[in-house]
């Protein structure tokens, strides 16, 4: 049985680069008593079975899966495997509501889907064989009676705490070995950490991105799934399928590291200046490759069944398919090798640190050299290509040049003996024929068929001559029958054999292709700022240096990482100057601007802006400098979680409730229009408490867009900048308001949101958009009164708001924790109610 998640080869993965992920998933058995919000603990092994990688790894999560959510924002799994009846409703909730379809694969606990004491002794089992491959790369030097296992296996073994991902990985292996493919696999799988689990280990060698971030600023996919508009579409100039897959990596998994973000600027600077002919010739030669690192693994998996496969005769037509794999395979290893060798001219350039790295025999790039010397010298690659078989050349297989060597010598004596017979019969005509499958007929003139020997056998007669066998030929023939077999066994399995000799360097080949795609990420990366519209810069970026220094972010004509100076006209779209932090500026932006204004894409612009500086690419400004973000936090749209009994407004709470309990002083908040789930008091209420807490107690960068006017006048202080997207208003047909959007983000407040203006562009008739201006003119006076009354009167204290964001924070988080939505949204209202009462004594 095949499936998406369990596809080696074919079409689809030579047209598709993208992985089909096979997630695993165990959690520590949920207990219905509790309430506890220490969260549970999440096992998950994630396997890439056309590369034979897997990512095993187990965290702790909150009531909400925002960790395993964020997990499958990522890898889309197109298969999960889980344990039947066993998993919490959380985490069922989470599995259902953020994949797209994939095959569930329920397996009965315990006896299918292994605890962590089955799958230790099924791994050891696995790994227990001598012959095992794997023992040349990630294994451990301690040996017991099962052998070496991988670092990682040991690891989570030696831990004695890592039980759910074992089981996790326990319960991926059952069903492989059930596809039958787990002895193709694992010989020479690829074991690799979860980095995800970070998210709660508090990690810091990577910036944060949690779904929300990924789905929100459409980083990976756009909203239906596609790529267009996306960040990964903007970047992705990578020649080569194995570093699109980490070009993705990279983008998901920002850097939170000073030094490696400018290793990898150093690097792209190279490229864009004096290494760029050696980019483009690198590209050149890449960009006919095969995917390698596919067409690798499954070479990778002939070693399957613990090297039993050596030994299997294939038929003709696999033989030859393999070949072709096999050939390609060399030739493609070549190409990575001599074209990433090509680099090293650049090595002693200045700010080439990382490409020193990576070029480095030991370091980076593996020394193969010899290894492709052998495999050049073993047999003609273009000759076995065109006859659909190896013939060895001579030093290639020792068995095979001692069978050659045999066959010559006994057709030397043959031709010996035939020349005694000329001598004896006194003709030099008489001479060897092959007659169908009789070979060395000695044929002899009729005319001395008298006198031939005695030990002359007769085997045909033909007009005009006799052929005959002598037992001195008989007995070479035999010799050489057998030595013929001997050598078509060798040369039958000589394919299987140069194979096996080939991933016996597995891991020099891996590490081959890990080189090749990182600099084919590089090269992509230095050549997407020439896509972005008017200037760009490589960002200067510093850590806080200590609890005084406050978080920055200075951007001069910033204009948007997804807009491509090709796709609208030049200068279409409007840079503008950001401010955050640092001497003299406020730490947060409310914005505020009429419908359609842009604010919404300036928050895009910014956090985009921020994961572009610190995976080390340009961005599109004329001078950007900021200070390392740990974490983008984003909301934004409106929407609701119909199957998950959620409603619009406390998705919102739930989103915002991550951003407070999880936002620290290093964090990016980007929160746009909160409060517009509820009603226009209650809204405001708790947007002014949700601002008051990041400003004054987490006290991270952040921009706050929001249509509440009232609440951006009351938070003009030093920590908070009004900013607003400038517009010019003029008067249109029927004496109504005509707004043109200027994009221009100018300090103040905007002192309306022009929302009639939006209805007209929509194409509302006109009588009622005159009656909506009537309305909207009604409103803003009764409005502008009820301010002047109370212009004096402080809407509610700091603790107050305080007092209110945290039962909010508390009432979502218990209500979804105990699965009741009714006494949640009952809780929540309450505490509506306060936050309107607070709001009301204003």
């Amino acid at each position: 049985m095949v499936t998406k998640g369990t596809l080696t080869e074919g079409e689809s993965l030579l047209a598709n680069p993208d992985p089909s992920y096979i997630l695993s998933v165990a959690e520590s058995y949920p207990c219905s008593s509790t309430n506890s919000q220490d969260g549970h603990t999440i096992g998950v092994c994630i396997i890439d079975v056309s590369t034979s990688k897997f990512i095993i790894g187990q965290f702790q999560d909150d009531p909400e899966r925002h960790v395993l959510c964020s997990i499958l924002s990522e890898i889309r799994p197109v298969e999960i495997i889980k344990p039947a009846k066993m998993l919490s409703a959380e985490t069922e909730r989470a599995l259902k509501n953020n994949t797209r379809d994939p095959l569930i694969n329920g397996l009965l606990p315990s006896t299918e889907f292994w605890d962590a004491e089955k799958t230790i002794h099924a791994i050891e089992q696995y790994y227990s064989s001598s012959d095992n491959l794997t023992a040349s790369r990630n294994t451990v030097g301690v040996q017991n009676n099962v052998g070496c296992l991988p670092d990682l296996l040991s690891e989570l073994i030696e831990a004695g705490d890592r039980v759910y991902a074992l089981s996790a990985l326990g319960g991926s292996l059952f069903y492989l070995k059930q596809v039958l493919l787990d002895d193709k696999l694992l010989p020479c799988a690829e074991f690799e950490p979860l980095t995800c689990s970070g998210l709660i280990n508090n990690m810091r060698k990577h910036m944060i991105l949690d779904a929300a971030a990924l789905e929100n600023l459409e980083i990976l996919e756009n909203a239906t799934g596609g790529l267009s508009g996306t960040l990964y579409e903007q970047l992705n100039h990578c020649v080569t399928g194995f570093g699109k897959r980490m070009l993705k990596r990279w983008i998901v998994r920002p850097l939170y590291d000073c030094k490696a973000i400018q290793q990898r600027q150093g690097a792209i600077a190279i490229f864009k200046g004096v290494g760029h002919e050696c980019a483009m010739q690198f590209r050149k030669d890449l960009c006919r490759l095969p995917d390698m690192e596919r067409l690798l693994a499954h070479l990778f998996s002939r070693c399957g069944e613990n090297g039993r496969s050596k030994s299997v005769v294939l038929y003709e037509d696999t033989a030859k398919r393999l070949l072709k794999q096999f050939t390609a395979a060399l030739r493609g290893c070549q190409q990575m090798f001599q074209a990433c060798s090509s680099i090293r001219v650049l090595t002693g350039t200045e700010g080439s640190s990382l490409l020193n790295d990576l070029l480095s025999p030991g370091k980076g790039l593996p020394d193969v050299s010899s290894i492709l010397d052998y495999f050049r010298d073993a047999f003609d690659w273009s000759e076995a290509d065109h006859n659909g078989r190896i013939i060895p050349l001579e030093g290639c297989d020792p068995e095979y040049d001692a069978t050659s060597c045999a066959i010559e010598e006994i057709e030397s004596s043959l031709q010996e003996y035939l020349k005694e017979q000329r001598k004896l019969l006194k003709d030099s005509s008489v001479k060897y024929v092959n007659v169908g499958k009789d070979t060395y007929l000695i044929e002899v003139s009729e005319s001395l068929r008298g006198s031939v020997p005695n030990d002359y056998e007769l085997q045909s007669t033909k007009k005009g001559v006799c052929r005959y066998w002598t037992p001195e030929v008989k007995q070479l023939i035999s010799e050489l029958s057998k030595v013929a077999t001997d050598k078509e066994s060798i040369l039958k399995g000589i394919l299987q054999k140069l194979i096996h000799l080939f991933i016996e360097h597995h891991s020099k080949w891996r590490q081959l292709v890990s080189v090749a795609a990182e600099i084919d990420v590089l090269v992509s990366l230095s050549i997407a700022g020439d896509y972005f519209e008017g200037p760009t810069c490589c960002p200067t970026i510093r850590e806080l240096c200590g609890p005084d220094d406050t978080p920055t972010f200075h951007a001069r004509n910033l204009g948007h990482p997804i807009i491509r100076s090709d796709s609208l006209g030049k200068g279409s779209f409007v840079p503008n100057n950001i401010n955050m932090g640092g001497p003299g500026n406020a730490s947060f932006i409310v914005l505020t601007g009429p419908n359609m204004g842009g604010k919404s894409t300036l928050l895009r612009q910014v956090c985009l802006t921020i994961i572009l500086a610190q995976i080390g690419a340009d961005v599109p400004a004329e001078n950007l400098e900021l200070s390392l973000v740990d974490r983008i936090f984003v909301r934004m749209g409106a929407r609701d979680h119909i199957m998950a009994g959620k409603s619009t407004f406390l998705v919102e709470l739930m989103e915002t409730a991550s951003v407070l309990s999880s936002a620290t002083k290093n964090s990016l908040v980007a929160l746009d229009e909160l409060g517009r789930g509820t009603s226009t008091s209650d809204g405001q209420a708790i947007a002014a408490s949700v601002l008051d807490y990041l400003v004054q107690r987490v006290q991270c960068l952040g921009l706050f867009s929001t249509h509440y006017h009232k609440l951006a006048v009351e938070h003009e202080d030093d920590k908070v900048s009004l900013c607003h997207m400038a517009c010019q208003v003029g008067t249109g047909e029927g004496g109504l308001e005509e707004v043109t959007f200027l994009y221009r983000l100018t300090a103040g407040s905007c002192p309306k949101s022009y929302g009639v203006n939006v209805a007209r562009l929509a194409g509302i008739p006109a009588s009622v958009l005159q009656r909506a201006n009537e309305k909207s003119i009604d409103f803003e006076a009764s409005y502008g009164k009820r301010c002047c009354a109370t212009k004096d009167k402080a809407i509610c204290t700091q603790e107050d708001n305080f007092t209110t964001i945290k039962d909010l924070f508390r009432v979502v988080k218990a209500g979804n924790h105990q699965g009741d939505q009714a006494t949640s949204l009952s809780r929540i209202r309450e505490v509506q109610m306060r936050a309107r009462a607070q709001a009301m004594e204003a």
